[in-house]
């Protein structure tokens, strides 16, 4: 039984100080979370307790933070450093400093500092700033190429030098109009890249909340059970692209009627994969899918969804069978996935 005294004196400690103090059992469990976690992680001390310390390690540590928590640690005099990743997505210090025998039973103590954005965030930032002047500059060469058009045929008509009749030409400028709206549209896609500091989603969460912005009326979609457990360290912005892959399936699949989403280890990655059973792409569309490609009806879409993916370091590839439906791979490299399972009571 914990002595009140014991632990009263644990909480005025922890509270004082301008850290974070946590405890672990001998399973890596946190066991307490002192109540600075949520000034500066974020994290209320119940959101945390009862979890694996790998949960909250960044992605470069997660896979050592076990073998850092384990008996040699408490064989060890000085701290063994590690990275964690607040609720914002904010890299923070941390370090395991020495035994706890608090509450009757063996673990670790350890504390964790303030943010820093750590190297891999900032990996993730500094690409998403790229990728926002790419989307920038793409922009504007696009609208700059359809008021050309516009300022041309109106020049025409107001010289009344055309040999084109009007019927024609009004269809030309509302042809542009509607390219430069589909345009304007985009930027709304990509307005909050790198607004928000990278962090960790989980995969079934945010495909179940693109599934509420359509009406799949009549098609049967399907998420495997494993996405429940699959975490991924990524842009924020990366649950936009599963809107835009269903409205791919849903506006050019012609004849789906069932679409699925699992996920599978691959060596050291993880394989997120997206089908549907439609008429899937075409041969000479394949290579050029995921590109901005003049001429071509592909649109901004797929290659929205190339960029936000690269933003985290993913890629994205098309393995459908033409007729048989699309199969989109997404390769998720070691360091930017975990697997997050229910601690046993």
């Amino acid at each position: 039984m914990t002595d009140p005294s014991d632990e009263n004196s644990r909480n005025d400690l922890a509270d004082s100080l301008n850290y974070v103090l946590f405890m672990l059992d001998s399973r890596e469990v946190i066991t307490y979370v002192s109540s600075r976690s949520t000034a500066i992680l974020g994290f209320l001390p119940e959101e945390m307790v009862g979890r694996p310390l790998s949960t909250f390690a960044s992605p470069v540590d997660d896979s050592r933070v076990g073998t850092m928590a384990g008996p040699a640690i408490q064989d060890k005099n000085q701290p063994a450093y590690f990275r964690m990743v607040g609720k914002d997505g904010m890299i923070h210090t941390a370090a395991l400093i020495s035994p706890s025998h608090f509450g009757g039973s063996d673990g670790t103590m350890g504390i964790i500092g303030k943010s820093s954005t750590g190297e891999y965030g900032e990996k993730i930032i500094r690409q998403a700033i790229t990728s926002i002047h790419l989307f920038n500059s793409i922009v504007r060469h696009d609208i700059n190429n359809q008021l050309t058009v516009l300022n041309g045929y109106l020049s025409l008509i107001e010289q009344d030098k055309s040999t084109i009749e009007s019927p024609g030409i009004v269809r030309i400028l509302l042809g542009s109009t509607e390219k430069i709206h589909k345009i304007i549209t985009f930027t709304s896609l990509y307005k909050d890249v790198a607004t928000h500091p990278p962090g960790w989603i989980n995969l079934y969460r945010i495909f179940q909340g693109a599934l509420t912005t359509f009406d799949a009326a009549g098609v049967q979609i399907t998420i495997s059970p494993s996405c429940r457990e699959l975490e991924l360290f990524c842009d924020p912005q990366l649950m936009k692209i599963f809107p835009q892959l269903i409205d791919n399936s849903i506006r050019h699949g012609m004849t789906v009627s069932r679409i699925s989403l699992g996920w599978r280890p691959d060596n050291e990655n993880a394989i997120i994969v997206y089908e549907d059973n439609g008429c899937g792409i075409s041969p000479p569309l394949k290579p050029i899918l995921f590109q901005r490609v003049n001429g071509k009806k592909i649109g901004f879409g797929m290659f929205f969804v190339r960029e936000i993916l690269a933003i985290s370091g993913f890629t994205i590839t098309e393995t459908g069978t033409p007729g048989k439906g699309v199969r989109f791979e997404i390769t998720v490299p070691a360091g930017s996935f975990r697997i997050v399972k229910q601690i046993p009571q």
